[in-house]
This record gives structure tokens, C-alpha cells and sequence, in this order.
């Protein structure tokens, strides 16, 4: 073999080696589980559980809808104590609740008044003073949602049955836990799913009628508000925002929920670029938020056979992650603060809630709690819905530079036939 010929073979096994690493190097991640699944609570038979996660706390729903004799308990897990610690109990059926830093809400139902008089009320709990749950808005004829942000607290229903000739109406209301005001925001259509960042709520909204889902903001100092997405492409669901970034559900089919399978895909929003990115297409229905704490998102879908698995999905690093399957059939509820997830799972017949510890990198950090958002500058608007990009997540630049390598290949191996 001569010396151009050994040239050759040393410069095409070397431009081999790296279009192979630019292959096989995406494929890993750099996220890694730094503890073990574990199992944090377990409900009584028959009832379930739901629970969110913020700042090393996690509050916890169990609860039984019975018609003879319903009840709710709800419960404070300190992760760092790992210490389950049980905060009320009542004999009605519970389902809304959030937790932002110190401050935990739910939804109370009162049985001494009737629906027309207003049946459900919120509740406030503050973990640093450790007293007695309160009541601090009363008599709403619904309670859709609820959340809570800086010094205040988000509801979407009705507080009234006077206040609309429509049936299927909700409003949006703020209660401000400083002075103890609400101010009520009437919008078109019914609002329900809601979530805060700064003093920007998103909230899904079906003003153009029951079968189709929007996804909106609206910043609670001015009233205006903004559309994400395109009503007549398909519906929009289950919004969460941490910092500028929104994530969502989207289903271009408007009558899936009658059927068992929905190829849903998992959206993210950057509302300062009004740039779009689909983060999972998983061809199945997706359940269990999505939410998202920072680069940091997660949810449940149904890709692996008849129960749903939980996902994991970091911004920087632009791969998913499994994180554990689940014996849920009808969908599991996820969670994400900081590097801890929760999710509910089905162990002998049980309820169970589980948790997970992730090593995320440094470049990945996160802020709990309610984060803040920038100033948005008018991109979107109920008239003029504006135009936003949308791309798949993941590997552009990796394939780009394997691209390049690649045609290095094709060109050494020219140029050295020709020199030969």
C-alpha cells in the first residue's frame, strides 16, 4: 500500500469516527435519575388522589366521591423530612388545589346551601403559620379551577347565577390575599383550565363553542388578552407556564374525546418570540398536565399499550426521557418542582403517589414557585392572532453537523482520487 493510499484510508476512518459520534453522542442525555422511585403515599380503598408540587412541598388530595358519604383529607409532604403531616378533613368531595411556596388553596363544598345560593368555596392554607384552614371566598355556583400566584389567588367559574343569561358561562377572578379583594374579568365563552406567571394568567377558553378548547392569556393589570393557536385547526388543552414558556395539549381532531385513541401532540410557546416547538407526538393520547417548572417539562401518555408512562423533557438538552410506566389505564396525574417528579400510579388496587429525584444539569436550573414573565409585547391578539413558528424538537444542529461531515467524506474522497 502506498502512502497515498494509507492517506486515504487514515482521513476516511477518521471523518467516519466523527460522523458516528454525531450520531450516537444525541441519543444520550445528559439527564440521569438520582434516586429511586418511591412511594410517598397511599390512599384508602375506593378513593383517589391528586397533588402539586412547589418548593420542597407537596400538597396532597385523597378523597371519595360516594352518594352516601363522600369526603376529602388533605395532606403537607415536606420531601427533604419526608414527613406527611395531615392538614384538614371534610365530609365532601374535593378535587382543586395548588401550592405556591407557603401558600396551599382548594375547593371546599358547602352542604347546608343549595346550588342556587352557591355551594363551593375556596380554602387558604399558610405553611409557615401552621393554623387553621380558612375560607376565603364563599358561595361560587362553580368552581372550575384554581391556582395561585404572588399575594394572590386564581379562580375560574361562577360566583353567580344572576350574572349570566348563559349556562355555560365561567368567568376569571382574582382574589388578592393582601387586602382581601376579588376582581372579576368577564370574557366570551366559558374559561376553566388556569395558570399563572407573573401578572399573566393562561387559562383554556371555549368562546367558539363546547367542542373546540383555546388556549389564552391575559394580563391581569391591563385586561388584555391574547390567543395561542388557531381555532379551526383543532383544540387546545391542560395550558402550564413557568417563566415565558407556555406548554400545552393539542388535538387537531375536534371529536376524539368520544374516542379511545387521540394522536395528541405535546406543544411548548415561547411567548416572548412567539415561537412554537412540538416537545413530544407520542400518536396517542397524552394525560397528566403537561407541567412545566423552567426548562423542565413533564407528562403522561399512553404510547406504550393500554397504560400511560410518565415522560420527562428538558428544554437545553431537547431529548425525552422515560421515567417510569404505570398501571394507569384512564390517565396518570404528573408534577415537576425543581428536580423532583410526582406522579399517582395504581399499586394493588391502590392509589399511590410516587416520586423521583433527576439529576438535571446546571445549565438546566430551575425557579419554583410562581416565575416570573417579561413584559409581553402585542404579538397575539383576539383580532389578529398573528403568525408563530412552529418546529419539531431536537436534533437540527446535530444532523446539520453530520451533514457536514458527511460531505467532508464525499469531497477527501475526490480529492485524493485525484491526486492519485
Amino acid at each position: 500500500m502506498n502512502l497515498i493510499e494509507k492517506y486515504k484510508k487514515k482521513v476516511l476512518q477518521i471523518l467516519v469516527l466523527l460522523l458516528s459520534l454525531c450520531i450516537l453522542i444525541p441519543a444520550t442525555s445528559a439527564i440521569d435519575i438520582s434516586g429511586e422511585e418511591k412511594t410517598i403515599f397511599t390512599a384508602e380503598e375506593d378513593a383517589g388522589i391528586y397533588a402539586a408540587i412547589d418548593s420542597g412541598n407537596i400538597l396532597i388530595r385523597e378523597a371519595l366521591l360516594d352518594k352516601v358519604s363522600s369526603w376529602s383529607k388533605f395532606y403537607i409532604y415536606n420531601i427533604s423530612e419526608e414527613k406527611l403531616e395531615k392538614i384538614a378533613d371534610y365530609s365532601f368531595y374535593s378535587h382543586n388545589l395548588a401550592i405556591n411556596k407557603n401558600i396551599a388553596v382548594w375547593q371546599g363544598k358547602s352542604e347546608e346551601r343549595d346550588w342556587v345560593e352557591g355551594k363551593y368555596d375556596v380554602y387558604v392554607y399558610n405553611l409557615d403559620e401552621r393554623n387553621t384552614p380558612k375560607i376565603i371566598v364563599d358561595k361560587f355556583n362553580s368552581v372550575d379551577d384554581l391556582t395561585v400566584g404572588e399575594n394572590m389567588i386564581i379562580i375560574t367559574g361562577r360566583n353567580s347565577i344572576a350574572e349570566s343569561s348563559d349556562y355555560d358561562h365561567g368567568d376569571i377572578f382574582v382574589y388578592n390575599l393582601e387586602d382581601g379583594d376579588m376582581n372579576r374579568y368577564e370574557l366570551p365563552g366559558f374559561q376553566s383550565e388556569v395558570a399563572i406567571s407573573g401578572k399573566n394568567i393562561f387559562f383554556r377558553d371555549n368562546r367558539y363553542g363546547q367542542l373546540t378548547a383555546m388556549v389564552h392569556l391575559m394580563n391581569i393589570e391591563t385586561g388584555e388578552t391574547w390567543q395561542i393557536g388557531d381555532e379551526e385547526k383543532g383544540v387546545y388543552l391542560s395550558p402550564d407556564i413557568s417563566g415565558d414558556k407556555i406548554v400545552y395539549k393539542f388535538d387537531e381532531d375536534f371529536g376524539s374525546f368520544l374516542k379511545d385513541s387521540a394522536p395528541q401532540l405535546l406543544l411548548m410557546t415561547d411567548i416572548s418570540s412567539n415561537e412554537t416547538t412540538i416537545i413530544a407526538s407520542p400518536g396517542e393520547r397524552i394525560k397528566g398536565g403537561p407541567k412545566i417548572d423552567s426548562d423542565n417539562i413533564v407528562w403522561g401518555d399512553k404510547r406504550n399499550g393500554i397504560y400511560y408512562s410518565v415522560w420527562f423533557y428538558n428544554v437545553n438538552e431537547g431529548k425525552e426521557v422515560f421515567i417510569a410506566d404505570t398501571n394507569e389505564e384512564y390517565g396518570t396525574e404528573v408534577d415537576i418542582s425543581g428536580d423532583t417528579v410526582i406522579w399517582t400510579d395504581i399499586v394493588d388496587g391502590k392509589d399511590v403517589l410516587k416520586l423521583i429525584r433527576l439529576d438535571i444539569p446546571e445549565n438546566s436550573a430551575y425557579v419554583t414557585g410562581a416565575q416570573q414573565t417579561p413584559e409581553l409585547e402585542k404579538s397575539t391578539t383576539e383580532n389578529d392572532p398573528g403568525e408563530s413558528t412552529i418546529k419539531p424538537a431536537g436534533l437540527y444542529s446535530e444532523i446539520t453537523f453530520a451533514a457536514i461531515i458527511f460531505g467532508l467524506c464525499i469531497f477527501a474522497m475526490r480529492t485524493i482520487n485525484y491526486k492519485k
